[in-house]
């Protein structure tokens, strides 16, 4: 009997090991805190023209700052000239994962702001899916960036289907909301998918 038994605990215990192994895209974790730049990140926007400068559009940037960090000391910092009250900037990457594949996706990442308004001068805004974003309508939109002064956390998790694909893109960035030049730092980008 005692026999039997650890039998079947072995082969409870192999059944376990095969599973985990048969499961290669299981819960994996991303996080870049731009210590040492950009990581795998690259800065994209959606921005209108600009009315003061034909054939150009608005100024916008993502450049690393090394003078402020949620955990240490860098960060990126968005800037947008804000004022036709439109454009959407952001940092976007790939995450490897199966194809035809069910993936749930959460991204979490921290918003400096200098200076808290009952007037959302921005919004934070995040994209998970298969395509590469290139239009702020891709976006969703998860909450202002100035309710408070200093960092906030937002997240933002969706689920989507890999196709043929074997990646999703992730995407983080501000949304313009009031017409006015602005700067926010972005850091500590977590990204899971499983």
């Amino acid at each position: 009997m005692r026999r039997y038994t650890i039998m079947i605990i072995l082969l409870l215990i192999l059944a376990v090991f095969i599973a985990v192994i048969a499961t290669p895209w299981s819960l994996r974790r991303y996080y870049e805190d731009f210590e040492k730049g950009f990581g795998n990140w690259v800065a994209d926007a959606d921005v209108p023209a600009d009315p003061n400068n034909p054939g150009s559009t608005v100024v916008w940037s993502v450049s690393l700052d090394n003078t402020l960090g949620a955990n240490s000391t860098h960060s990126l910092k968005f800037s947008i000239d804000g004022r036709q009250d439109a454009g959407t900037v952001w940092i976007e990457r790939t995450i490897p994962v199966a194809t035809n594949t069910t993936v749930n996706a959460l991204v979490t990442f921290k918003i400096y702001c200098e200076t808290a308004s009952a007037n959302p001068l921005a919004a934070a805004c995040a994209y998970i899916g298969v395509d590469n974003p290139e239009n702020a309508s891709q976006f969703s939109v998860i909450g202002n960036t100035n309710e408070v002064v200093g960092w906030k956390v937002y997240n933002y998790t969706t689920t989507t289907f890999s196709g043929d694909k074997a990646e999703v893109w992730v995407a983080v960035g501000i949304t313009v909301r009031w017409e006015t030049e602005m700067i926010f730092n972005v850091d500590d980008v977590v990204v899971v998918t499983g």
